[in-house]
């Protein structure tokens, strides 16, 4: 049975702490700040400047009018990441991409929706990021590096679709979510696997183009003759055609300004947090030394100031 610690033993503990090795994880907090802002900045210019054109960028289409719910992208989404199988309702470390029906109150209405990463064109996850794990691709997708992240969640705070999840069946947990299949030549594993054709990956600009064919060639069929992630949100790569109301189906009302607003909020809150962590540290170095250190450290300040005068 575990016994709980006396504070004695935990003053002992903290007050072994050096006065030189207190100066050394304050110096590396305040490096860290001085990382993240630099990061921040980089990821803000890289956001905005591209190799490749947006029209010319990977990008995926979802015709939800299309959608069956066979579920077989989310199959394919698992082999290809070689996902643990699981019954979840929402996205998870084990699960990128998922499909939910929509359906009113009176039955008069349905649809489906697949839930995945939108890979924004201005991802707020990127943005909120301190340490750079998080980056927009020029091809377009969102990527993730696992060996960067340190595990604050400033992503999954940012992201207005709540998208990246905390993978929690791993010791240390990490963030995991979808990345388009990047490394695919055939395109995202989803798209290949959907026979009903609601899926269509190629370049953003061609699939703009095909959704507005699909709108003009059947009036009324889709909401708002529009296309969800053309601007919203500043736009995205995972662009979505609905023949109901977009907030009937999990989207978030956007305007069409770009979404790093929202990892700015995230952002701030790093410089407050690591600066609230080196407070509380130097408080309880001062709380827990003992008497003698006290007296020691009152004897070598007075002899300082007396070596200044």
């Amino acid at each position: 049975m575990m016994t709980k610690k006396t504070n004695n033993t935990c003053n002992t503990c903290i007050s072994d702490i050096t006065r030189r090795d207190f100066l050394k994880v304050t110096g590396a907090i305040t490096g860290g700040l001085t990382a993240a802002g630099a990061l921040t900045n980089n990821a803000l210019a890289s956001s905005s400047d591209r190799d490749i054109p947006l029209e010319d960028q990977k990008a995926l289409l979802y015709d939800a009018t299309y959608c069956v719910g066979c579920r077989e992208c989310e199959l394919a989404c698992k082999e290809d990441n070689h996902l643990k199988e699981e019954d979840v309702d929402d996205l998870s470390g084990n699960t990128f991409t998922l499909i939910k029906l929509y359906q009113s109150e009176d039955g008069t209405e349905s649809s489906f929706r697949k839930y995945q990463c939108m890979h924004c064109v201005e991802p707020a996850c990127v943005i909120s990021c301190p340490v750079g794990a998080l980056e927009k691709s020029d091809e377009g997708p969102v990527l993730y590096e696992p060996l960067k992240c340190i595990g604050c969640r400033y992503c999954m705070q940012a992201c207005p679709y709540g998208v990246p999840a905390y993978d929690w069946s791993e010791s240390y947990p990490l963030i995991a979510k979808c990345d388009l299949c990047y490394d695919r030549t055939d395109g995202p594993a989803c798209a290949t696997a959907c026979t009903p054709g609601a899926l269509i990956s190629g370049t953003r600009g061609e699939l703009l183009k095909i959704a507005k064919e699909r709108i003009a060639e059947n009036p009324g069929k889709y909401y708002d003759d529009r296309v969800f992630g053309e601007h919203d949100g500043g736009g995205t790569s995972f662009l979505i055609l609905s023949g109901v109301a977009f907030d009937k189906i999990g989207l978030p009302p956007l305007s069409e300004d770009s979404i790093p607003d929202y990892g700015h909020t995230a952002t701030k809150a790093v410089p407050y947090i690591f600066g609230g962590a080196a407070g509380f540290m130097a408080l309880a170095y001062r709380a827990t030394m003992t008497a003698e250190e006290r007296q020691e450290l009152g004897k070598k300040h007075s002899e300082e100031k007396g070596e200044t005068a």
